[in-house]
């Protein structure tokens, strides 16, 4: 097959077929020809009988031309035929000439068009020659050569912009195969050692001799290189995904990688801050050391479901644009303090081990179902802007949400709370806290704009509600409270209730107030000890008192 043209509107046409108007080249010159020869033939006609005539007419004294002047005629007539005859030869010579111009245009194309074909055509051969053999160096047995080849990768994604997604999914699916350090032999002063891996990895071996097996310290050695390798392949992926510091500068990125697909895969010491990762998916990966997602950008969603962070996990400053799974996971150390989660988060079901930092981070929809916190756990001056739940979660070491602000419903029932809760001015619309368990809890200064349910919840150490406010609905029903419980200062709404609520002493309720004159705040069940009142200062505003004695 050959084409016409090199442009997008040229057609396939077979070859050896010309186009309808180039099937008959001569056809115009034939007809031009005819044309050309019927008038030089007729003039030739015209003059021989003119003369003829001319030789036999006579004078005419009345003739309006005479004898002398019609010959003169006739002669410029023959003139006129002439030129006719040489415009039409002088415009099928021009026609000639345009042909073959054309002509000449049309086999330069196709020559160029030909060449194109084979430059393109030599070019995909050597791109595929060079990933080929680059890819056979990876499944090399030496560390040397398997180097070697990752870098003759990245020459070749440098040059070939297009060959990038499929060079970094080679990569990852490099760090996706099982490795596992060899056993331990005492090293030398001054050697490199490797770090431990999961117990579920194994070590990689390449084709040897059935009869021999690798000596102690020839496996070290060998495990020590491959990590090596595994490390200057997570470092030419940051390098290729952490966009430059001065837009003039764009060497270096490759914004063409669509996803990261790592699933299981072991990542030792894994730094990817300051990049722009595309969809990333990195279940059941096992993150060996310190990992830091400081400052990145997730411009695509993030799956981390049943990862193990057996170092640190720095997520400081990220941001998530789209969905954020870490369910099930298990982390040792974790710090997202100030990410941005654009849209859900799932923690459901993770394990802290260690201290947990959500410290201002700006939360969309967040689900902690069932999460264990057995560290610390900080959540002090974070948004939530929808929903936040929390139902079933456990938290070990003491818990900070104060300064936090939840737009929407906070869900904590069943929470169960082992050491302290801080909840210290913070902003609540909707909060459930039903079945849930406390130590120690501090809601001074919360504000709970709309329902406040903690209805069978158990206190069994301190619980201080001082300068809270309850501006809506506020249920205690069936709660225990064990220890010394104080809602000195607070407000409460109108639809406040205390029905069933155990006290193991008399709370506190110095300088509490009723936000409502209404007769069902005089009538409602308060605290043991405590009632509703009228204010002498104001005569409307309620306030609770000790229950008169005697």
């Amino acid at each position: 097959m050959t084409t016409t043209g090199s442009g997008p509107g040229s057609r396939w046409r077979p070859r050896g077929r010309p186009a309808s108007g180039d099937r008959f080249p001569w056809l115009g010159l034939l007809v031009g020809l005819a044309a050309l020869m019927a008038v030089a033939g007729g003039a030739l006609w015209f003059t021989f009988d003119w003369l003829a005539r001319v030789a036999s007419v006579k004078a005419d004294q009345n003739a309006a031309i005479q004898g002398k002047d019609y010959v003169t005629a006739m002669l410029d007539a023959v003139k006129i035929a002439l030129s006719i005859v040489a415009g039409g030869g002088a415009l099928i010579a021009l026609y000639l000439a345009m042909r073959r111009q054309r002509t000449a245009e049309r086999d330069l194309r196709a020559r160029l068009d030909a060449q194109v074909h084979t430059e393109d055509d030599a070019k995909a051969r050597r791109v595929t020659e060079l990933y080929t053999k680059a890819a056979d160096q990876l499944g090399s047995d030496k560390a040397p050569v398997r180097l070697a080849g990752l870098y003759a990768l990245e020459r070749l994604g440098q040059d070939n912009p297009d060959q990038r997604p499929t060079i970094a999914n080679l990569w990852c699916a490099y760090l996706r195969m099982p490795y596992l350090a060899a056993p331990s032999v005492s090293p030398r002063p001054g050697s490199p050692r490797p770090l431990p891996r999961g117990h579920r990895r194994t070590v990689i071996r390449h084709s040897r001799p059935a009869e021999t097996s690798p000596k102690p310290a020839t496996a070290q050695a060998e495990a020590v290189l491959e990590r090596d390798v595994r490390l200057s392949v997570q470092r030419l992926l940051a390098k290729h995904l952490r966009p430059p510091e001065h837009d003039h500068d764009h060497s270096n990125y490759w914004p063409e990688i669509p996803d990261l697909d790592l699933t299981e895969a072991l990542l030792i010491d894994l730094d990817l801050s300051s990049c722009v990762l595309p969809v990333v998916r990195m279940d059941r990966a096992a993150f060996s050391g310190n990992t830091d997602f400081r400052g990145t950008t997730f411009s695509g969603a993030a799956w981390f479901e049943r990862a193990t962070f057996t170092g640190t996990a720095r997520f400081a400053g990220a941001t998530f644009a789209e969905g954020a799974v870490f369910s099930g996971e298990t982390l040792t150390a974790a710090t997202f303090s100030g990410a941005t989660f654009a849209d859900t988060a799932q923690f459901d079901n993770t394990t802290f081990i260690k201290t947990a930092a959500f410290s201002g981070v700006t939360f969309t929809f967040s689900t902690f179902g069932g999460a264990r916190f057995i560290g610390t756990a900080r959540f002090d001056s974070a948004t939530f802007a929808k929903a936040a739940q929390f139902n079933r979660a456990t938290f070990t070491e003491s818990v900070y949400f104060s300064s936090a602000a939840f737009t929407d419903s906070a869900v904590f029932d069943s929470a169960t709370f082992v050491s302290g809760a801080a909840f210290i001015n913070t902003q609540f619309t909707t909060a459930v806290f039903i079945d849930a368990q406390f130590s120690v809890a501090r809601f001074v200064g919360a504000w709970f704009t709309d329902a406040a349910q903690f209805d069978s919840a158990q206190f069994t150490g301190s619980v201080l509600f001082d300068s809270a406010t309850f501006t809506e609905v506020a249920q205690f029903g069936g709660a225990r409270f064990s220890g010394t419980v104080s809602f000195d200062r607070a407000m409460f709404g109108s639809d406040t209730t205390f029905g069933g609520a155990w006290f193991a002493s008399v709370a506190s309720c110095t300088e509490a107030t009723v936000l409502s004159s209404g007769a069902e705040a005089l009538s409602s069940d308060w605290p043991p000890g405590w009632t509703c009142a009228v204010a002498e200062q104001t005569g409307e505003t309620l306030r609770l008192v000790p229950v008169p004695t005697g």
